[in-house]
């Protein structure tokens, strides 16, 4: 008894979905991993232990970066789960979650009359590793992806007699995004519709730049109503650097992150790997390309200004082209309608894979002599299991040899072997990332000492914050001048991070609460500042240091 191709589908479809838990599990017990993750959970942390929930603050001062809606995500989910890092981690996931659901929605709407089957532009998603990846940490651009694709959404219905509620609809969308990651969203989501003449229907042009006005407007009030109330408490300082600098500012002169105008286009290639392979993608583009298509004008209006501008922008970073991923494998779905499968086509895609896991375990079995001593990755891939490597590998080429033929069955195969490979790589990583930059054992040393004053040789961004729970500043000493202090803080702590584990003679006579590894090459040790040095405590040395 033959099994039917909608059973095979199904099952894979279900497949993903066990995957996906599991992933979110392993991911689950991963430590805040410093300095963004870190941040970011302070900041929440101290939305939640003061609660100024209109002024985000970083150690205890304000805290302009970054608008507020992660860290009310993040406070809600606590207040459903407890205050603990897995918490924070499911925010990431539920964006991701709804970034897919609604790019799902968004292809039915732009091509009603596929017979690619559903989900495939969502398949898509799910078959690019970086994309994954990103979805599973505790930062802002997923949920701006989110919000990007939900004004998208309304927008093309808007331009297809969608009426006032798909404009209210967008502006609604515009204004989470603005309380996401501030007026960057507009980047992303103003293009296409001031170039709506490219795809809108005629009935629709009359009046159109009114009403995406006023939509426009209702966005704005939604960001404003949180902006003016966080100005006021923040003070003229805060008030100009978050209608200004961080956003004006860092498109002149970037504070980090400047890079040169092509960044982009490597990174292109590392998020779109494995489909730039596929010959089944290329042939739809090819085919769309010359025909007239108003859903493809809409996406291109969708992805060419954002990606020209985000160039321009001095401050570049990997993650800022999610927002465009979904746009992306929209398009490139569109194109699957005319695609026509082949045997051969699974053939360059199992090449891919097969060199990969060949390349993974040759730098396992001999990384020491392959790779750097002091990079992380040589730490992860080098202390990888081979046998881990050769089974995760098996099964992913398994899934894509397994799901092949037609393009939506082809997209499940690939779907699933991007989330066992995902699913490898975050069991195999856990061990080195708990070694490196685990901070958690070191709060907890501070834990004790979290009511009196706490001093840090290294200026603060956050990264004890939220894993202490403190409920005070942290102070920034230079170590030269760190003596002094703790003379004048007795019962104070003071974090000292150094090189090779040296700390400067004139501060090895202080009692040593906690020692440990971070990162490579440095090491964290916490000073006590007691009252008599007959007070001093043994120095506790963590295992593996």
């Amino acid at each position: 008894m033959s099994i039917s191709d909608e059973t095979i589908d199904r099952a894979g479809l279900v497949g993903l979905a066990v995957l996906a838990v599991v992933l979110t599990i392993v991911v689950a017990t991963w430590p805040a991993v410093p300095v963004d993750e870190t941040r970011y959970l302070t900041v929440a942390w101290e939305m939640r232990a003061m609660g100024s929930w209109s002024l985000p603050t970083l150690n205890f001062e304000p805290y302009s970066h970054k608008p507020p809606l992660l860290f009310w995500l993040i406070n809600a989910s606590w207040s459903l789960f407890g205050v603990a890092v897995w918490p924070a981690r499911l925010v990431g996931v539920a964006a991701m979650g709804m970034t897919l659901l609604l790019t799902h929605r968004l292809d039915r709407r732009l091509a009603p009359d596929s017979e690619r089957g559903p989900a495939a532009s969502a398949l898509m998603l799910l078959g690019l590793p970086l994309f994954v990846a990103l979805g599973f940490s505790i930062m802002f651009d997923m949920l701006l992806s989110a919000t990007v694709v939900g004004a998208m959404l309304a927008l093309w219905q808007a331009g297809r007699g969608g009426g006032p509620k798909s404009f209210i609809a967008y502006g609604f969308c515009t204004g989470i995004g603005l309380l996401a990651k501030g007026p960057v969203v507009l980047l992303f989501t103003l293009p296409a519709a001031l170039l709506a003449w490219f795809w809108i229907e005629t009935a629709e042009r009359r009046g159109w730049y009114l009403r995406l006005g006023a939509s426009l407007a209702l966005g704005i009030a939604i960001a404003l109503a949180w902006a003016l109330r966080a100005a006021y408490l923040g003070g003229p300082d805060f008030a100009e650097m978050l209608f200004w600098k961080q956003s004006a500012g860092r498109i002149a002169s970037s504070f980090a992150h400047a890079r040169p105008f092509w960044f982009y286009g490597p990174i292109l290639v590392l998020f779109l790997i494995p489909l730039l392979i596929w010959r089944p993608l290329w042939t739809g583009l090819r085919t769309i390309r010359h025909e007239r298509n108003e859903a493809r004008d809409f996406l291109l209006c969708w992805i060419g200004p954002p990606l020209f501008g985000l160039s321009l922008i001095s401050g570049k970073q990997l993650h800022y082209l999610l927002p465009i991923m979904p746009a992306l494998a929209l398009l490139m779905t569109l194109g699957l309608r005319s695609a026509t499968p082949r045997s051969t086509d699974k053939i360059p895609l199992l090449v891919l894979a097969g060199a990969l896991l060949v390349g993974l375990i040759v730098i396992a079995s001999a990384g020491g002599l392959l790779l750097p001593h002091n990079g992380a990755n040589m730490s992860v891939i080098s202390e990888s299991s081979v046998p881990f490597l050769i089974a995760t590998g098996l099964v992913a080429l398994g899934a894509i040899a397994a799901y092949s033929g037609p393009v939506r069955r082809s997209l499940i195969g690939l779907a699933i072997a991007n989330l066992v490979l995902v699913l490898g790589a975050a069991i195999q990583s856990r061990g080195t990332i708990l070694e490196l930059f685990d901070l958690q054992p070191a709060a907890n040393a501070l834990v004790p000492w979290r009511d009196k004053p706490i001093a840090t040789t290294a200026r603060t961004h956050g990264e004890f914050g939220f894993l202490a729970r403190l409920t005070r500043p942290v102070e920034y000493v230079p170590v030269e001048g760190l003596p002094v202090w703790l003379g004048r803080n007795a019962g104070g702590i003071a974090i000292v991070r150094s090189r090779a584990g040296a700390i400067p003679p004139e501060l090895q006579s202080y009692p040593v609460v906690d020692r440990r590894r971070y990162r490579m090459r440095e090491v964290i040790t916490v000073l006590a500042a007691p009252q008599r040095h007959s007070d001093a405590a043994p120095v506790r040395i963590i295992s593996g240091w």
